[in-house]
């Protein structure tokens, strides 16, 4: 009602006012025995509708205060991170930004931190290129700790390219080896495949004879 009549002031508080967090935060949403007014806090339609009226209306700093929120109560869904990281970027605080994705992917598991480090290793080497090789590896290794074997083909092939193209080329086919030892029997062969294209082109064909030998005796 407020927004209709262009009074976005009130439309702020009126939302500051919904989402008000009692003392007692540690409500369940979904627990019907408490009235709907009680558990409202917690629904995470209200926040978002909260944080894109601070988004429209509001400063970089009171949005970001409402993401904070959301992510304190424990309430955010991927897309949030998604939403407050491009948030960040969008307005150069491309550090901050990072650290959003960091605490997505602690606050998810996979399958859902899986989009996440996609997005988030392909924006930190975009944005540093070759200027932080060891904090660029930290997170790739980090991404792949727990990542199971059936989701870490493209994480291995964007560490493979990263270490191509800012790294060393020896490390680049150290990362490839590793791939084909971890990933699934539906995925070694398109790994085998690079893996055996990046070393004719970096060492030419008498490289290759061993990862033939070892693609021979992995392969199904």
């Amino acid at each position: 009602m407020e927004i209709r009549h262009e009074n976005y002031d009130e439309a702020i508080r009126a939302m500051q006012r919904a989402a008000f967090v009692p003392k007692n935060a540690k409500i369940n949403y979904h627990d019907q025995s408490l009235p709907s007014q009680a558990r409202l806090f917690k629904s995470l339609k209200l926040w978002s509708f909260y944080v894109d009226l601070e988004e429209s209306l509001g400063t970089v700093e009171t949005a970001k205060a409402v993401y904070d929120k959301i992510l304190e109560l424990r309430i955010a869904n991927a897309q949030i991170i998604v939403n407050y990281a491009a948030f960040l970027e969008e307005n150069k605080y491309f550090e901050e930004s990072f650290k959003v994705y960091e605490r997505g992917v602690e606050l998810f598991t996979f399958p859902v931190s899986y989009e996440l480090w996609n997005i988030y290793l392909a924006k930190f080497t975009k944005r540093y290129g070759g200027s932080k090789v060891e904090r660029a590896r930290d997170l790739f290794e980090q991404a792949l700790e727990k990542c199971p074997e059936k989701s870490c083909k493209s994480i291995f092939l964007m560490y493979a390219q990263f270490e191509e193209e800012h790294g060393l080329a020896k490390r680049s086919m150290a990362v490839l080896d590793r791939a084909t030892q971890v990933v699934t029997d539906a995925d070694k062969m398109e790994l085998f495949t690079i893996y055996i294209a990046k070393a004719t082109a970096n060492y030419g064909l008498p490289a290759t004879r061993p990862i033939y030998e070892r693609a021979l005796e992995a392969l199904p």
